[in-house]
């Protein structure tokens, strides 16, 4: 019953992360991001197994991992049972221009992929609601290879035209060499990831723009919960659902809890 169950977007937006990932490549995992999770293990159990997976200062590989036992806690201390090895922060630091994939999040992330993690207000003395700072994204972003950001909210109230701080650039007022006028090393962000769609980048403006759409949602869902115009192409990228592997081994090793089955 489990495994024929249709997709959920969180499903589906897991397996589209994993599919982007290599096999070998550095991954850094931050915490409360079990869809990116979900996407990382899935990558490792299946087509990518000589991943490193960097989680607080471990290394960790799930490739023989029976099943991971709560996706929810990924950035935990018990994960230094499954590691590889451990850092210090020196090394962590120096090898982040190493990383080929990172993930940010925000209470705000703006049109040109800028996100903020500081607070909402206009008066930073005086927020309306505090975040919890840049915690570290400012460099992370900033100097990794490439980074997607994820969102458990698609609404106004989160994809804002402008952020009110920004913690991590992506890129910034826009224009395709707007990193490399600040002298920024790597690609930027490469895709927005939410419940309801996956954007990517125009090519030359770097504005966001809608690449698929997740199961239970529609076009006009995804362009009343942005709070900017949104490029919308033409004729739309339809998503490739997950295969019957993947969803098997998603459901089956990586979440057992079933965080990415609920809504």
């Amino acid at each position: 019953m489990l495994v024929t169950m249709q997709a959920t977007a969180k499903e589906t937006a897991a397996v589209f992360i994993a599919r982007q990932i290599n096999n070998g490549d550095y991954i850094s995992l931050g915490t409360n991001l079990p869809v990116p999770a979900g996407g990382v293990i899935l990558a490792q159990m299946t087509h990518a197994p000589d991943a490193k997976i960097n989680v607080l200062s471990y290394f960790v590989n799930l490739a023989d991992v029976e099943s991971f036992p709560d996706l929810g806690q990924i950035a935990n201390p018990s994960v230094a049972r499954l590691a590889d090895g451990i850092m210090s922060v020196e090394q962590l630091i120096y090898g982040i221009r190493r990383m080929d994939l990172c993930f940010a999040g925000g209470l705000q992330i703006d049109r040109y992929g800028n996100t903020n993690l500081i607070g909402i207000g206009n008066d930073y003395n005086n927020l309306k609601f505090r975040g919890p700072g840049s915690v570290g994204t400012s460099t992370v972003m900033a100097n990794c290879r490439k980074f997607f950001i994820y969102s458990n909210d698609h609404s106004p109230r989160t994809l804002v035209s402008s952020c009110d701080f920004i913690s991590a650039y992506g890129w910034g007022s826009g224009g395709a060499d707007s990193r490399t006028r600040l002298g920024l090393p790597g690609e930027g962000p490469k895709y927005v990831i939410t419940p309801k769609a996956i954007m990517d980048f125009d090519e030359d403006s770097k504005h966001m723009r809608l690449k698929h759409l997740l199961p239970g949602t529609t076009i006009a869902d995804v362009i009343q919960s942005t709070g900017f115009e949104l490029i919308v192409p033409e004729q739309l990228e339809e998503c490739e659902p997950p295969s019957v592997n993947e969803l098997d081994i998603l459901r089956l090793r990586v979440d057992l809890k079933g965080y990415l089955r609920k809504n």
